[in-house]
C-alpha cells in the first residue's frame, strides 16, 4: 500500500506527462521502439488496452488490439502527410481516462461497435500525433514500424499480465491500475 501511495504522489507532483516533447533522437525503429514506453500517457493506455482485452473473449480481444494497431499506424501516416487535429492531445488525454473507467467500471453494457469505433478513433490520435511531430529528416516508415512494434509489445504484455490476474484471482489489481489510469488521464485532462 506504501508503494502505491509513493507512486501516486510522484505521479501527481511531476509535470504534464506527453510522449510529445520532441527530446528523443528520431532516427528510426529502435527510436521509434522506445517512444511509447517513455511517455506514461501513451505507456498506461497500450497496457490498458492489452489488460482490457484479457477479461474479452478472444475475437473481441484480437479485434481490439489488431484494430488499434491498424488505425495507430494509419494515423502516423496521415499525421506524415500533413494532416493535422487541433485536439489530438485532449484526445489522447481523453483515451487515458477511456481506458480507465473501461478497466474499473467494465464495458459489457456497450455495443461492440462502440468500444470498436472508439478503440480505432483513440488509436488513429495517437497514430495522429506521431506522424505530425516527426521530424522531416526522421526515417519515417522505419520509426513508424517502431512504433507500432513498441505498441504491440504493450498490448501483449498487458494481455499476458490479465491472463496470469485472472489465474491467481488478482484482478482487483486490474482496476487499481484502471482507477490509477483514470484518475491520472483525469488530472492530466484538466491540468492542461
Amino acid at each position: 500500500m506504501k508503494r502505491i501511495i509513493l507512486v501516486a504522489g510522484l505521479i501527481a507532483f511531476s509535470h504534464v506527462a506527453s510522449a510529445h516533447t520532441g527530446l528523443l533522437p528520431t532516427a528510426g525503429f529502435s527510436h521509434g521502439f522506445q517512444h511509447p514506453f517513455l511517455g506514461l500517457d501513451h505507456f498506461l493506455v497500450m497496457l490498458g488496452l492489452g489488460l482490457w482485452a484479457s477479461a474479452q473473449n478472444r475475437l473481441l480481444a484480437s479485434q481490439a488490439i489488431g484494430l488499434f494497431l491498424l488505425f495507430m499506424a494509419t494515423g502516423a501516416l496521415l499525421g506524415l502527410a500533413g494532416i493535422g487535429f487541433a485536439y489530438v492531445e485532449t484526445a489522447i488525454l481523453v483515451s487515458l481516462l477511456s481506458v480507465g473507467i473501461a478497466l474499473s467500471f467494465g464495458t459489457a453494457r456497450l455495443p461492440k461497435a462502440i468500444i470498436l469505433t472508439s478503440i480505432a478513433a483513440f488509436a488513429a490520435m495517437h497514430g495522429l500525433a506521431h506522424g505530425s511531430e516527426m521530424p522531416v529528416a526522421a526515417s519515417a516508415y522505419a520509426y513508424i514500424a517502431g512504433i507500432v512494434s513498441g505498441t504491440a509489445v504493450l498490448h501483449f504484455s498487458g494481455l499476458a499480465l490479465g491472463l496470469i490476474a485472472q489465474r491467481v484471482n488478482a484482478t482487483g489489481l486490474i482496476h487499481i491500475y484502471g482507477t490509477m489510469t483514470g484518475l491520472i488521464g483525469a488530472w492530466l485532462l484538466f491540468a492542461a
